[in-house]
């Protein structure tokens, strides 16, 4: 397991995605309106991924832009920002109404319950009992009887509403700073960051920076994604942009809306993806295309302010039961005598 632990996964988030994401895959952002992995949906969509289902809680532009480049045909979601009134057709109301896509809705609580069962590894888990009223619940989309159910509740015989776990095949996410071997740390608003990507079978990781694992160490509260479920780590500055990353940047207000602006046809909104992903190779591009579009200023307006926590005392004696010799001091036994006091217990396991 240490050497596991070890292991250095970093590579581009071309490698990333050409390797760990194939046709097909359900996927889920381990990220909601906050801290979004969007150079990964980017190099997804350059990738030209197919036949993707999606789950995701709450999407700005994320899920249209994959909708947009026919990437996903299923979609899982409680949320999807809309603009423009019944002026504007988006991405998603388009693909609804030609057929692109099929449409589970659920809420945010059903849906996040979805993925905490699956990552641990409850086939359901029990959900408010009022959704039963709800179109929710009387509505069913592709997932037809695989969203909810009832069981009998044994400790006052009543029946009690359930969600279905689910274990997506890939998780996208982006954190502030992750080790090589993928241990990554996210803080600010994390919202479904932590169950989403444990649900997951493997997470594509992006971090803003990669630090020394002794970094990672020193505030092992701060870790979400756990490096035995990462399979890739992009290093990756300004991945998040144009959503905020507590600690590095906001959000940007005047490109998004410039964005929103473009998504009213599908010709304007080609011309924003062949500008902003399919004409650039990666995140470096894109953020050297910006600047030379709006500036280093503007860029730099959206730089977080330091606003630094206090110090947390991690300590303790960081001693070892056994030392160099093999001698255990509080048992007053070495190894060899401890293996033997076992064994005489039967309570040694064959192999």
């Amino acid at each position: 397991m240490e050497k596991y632990m070890e292991r250095d996964k970093r590579m581009s988030a071309s490698e990333a995605v050409e390797r760990f994401l194939k046709d097909g895959d359900s996927l889920v952002y381990a990220n909601c309106l906050a801290s979004m992995p969007l150079a990964l949906v980017h190099e997804v969509i350059r990738a030209g991924k197919k036949n993707l289902m999606l789950f995701q809680q709450g999407g700005i532009e994320e899920v249209d832009l994959m909708l947009e480049a026919g990437v996903i045909d299923k979609l899982v979601v409680a949320y999807n920002f809309r603009l423009g009134g019944k002026r504007i057709m988006p991405p998603l109301d388009r693909a609804m109404k030609e057929g692109r896509v099929q449409v589970e809705e659920m809420t945010n609580f059903t849906l996040l319950s979805m993925m905490k069962a699956g990552a641990m590894g409850y086939n359901f888990i029990p959900v408010l009992s009022g959704l039963r009223v709800t179109d929710v619940v009387k509505r069913n989309g592709f997932l037809k009887d695989q969203r909810f159910g009832e069981v009998i509740d044994p400790f006052s015989g009543e029946k009690t509403l359930v969600v279905k776990g689910y274990n997506p095949d890939c998780a996208l996410m982006h954190v502030q700073r992750a080790d090589k071997a993928g241990n990554g740390q996210l803080w600010g608003a994390m919202i479904n960051s932590k169950w989403a990507a444990l649900a997951a079978k493997k997470i594509i990781l992006s971090t803003e920076k990669i630090v020394d694992s002794d970094v990672i160490k020193s505030s092992p509260h701060l870790t979400i994604a756990p490096a035995h479920k990462v399979c890739a780590v992009v290093e990756c500055p300004w991945g998040a942009h144009p959503s905020e990353l507590a600690g590095g940047y906001d959000y940007d207000l005047i490109f998004r809306a410039l964005y929103f602006a473009s998504i009213g046809s599908p010709d304007s909104i080609k011309g924003w993806m062949d500008e902003w992903i399919y004409n650039l190779s990666d995140r470096e591009e894109y953020i050297n295309h910006y600047i030379e579009k709006f500036g280093e200023e503007r860029l730099a307006v959206l730089k977080a302010k330091p606003f630094l926590s206090e110090p947390a005392d991690y300590g303790f004696p960081f001693t070892h039961e056994w030392n160099d010799e093999g001698y255990a001091e509080k048992m007053g036994m070495n190894m060899s005598e401890f293996v033997a006091m076992l064994d005489e217990k039967g309570v040694l396991l064959e192999g």
